[in-house]
């Protein structure tokens, strides 16, 4: 494998693993999110964070869920290069 080609699977192999993690946390956000919300509506007492925490909550999620989407933008974005080279040149 040519150096060009190991950078380009390094730097995949990266951004796997950063989605990976992103998404990862916001499943976790999103459960929290989901359970404090349904006992909220249901009017069961909770020690869940306040309004204002679960807006950070909300902003943190969205915030991982952009880093995913960006992440797998830029890998598929590479694999095509990578795909395209391997292939067509």
């Amino acid at each position: 494998m040519s150096e060009g080609v190991q950078k380009v699977t390094k730097r995949i192999e990266e951004l796997q693993g950063a989605a990976r993690k992103a998404r990862l946390e916001a499943m976790q956000l999103a459960a929290k999110l989901l359970t404090t919300s349904n006992a909220e509506l249901s009017g069961t007492p909770t020690n869940a964070p306040r309004t204002g925490e679960l807006a950070a909550l909300r902003a943190r999620y969205e915030g991982l869920v952009k880093i995913a989407d960006e992440a797998q933008s830029q890998i598929d974005r590479l694999q095509a290069e990578e795909h395209e080279r391997k292939y067509y040149r």
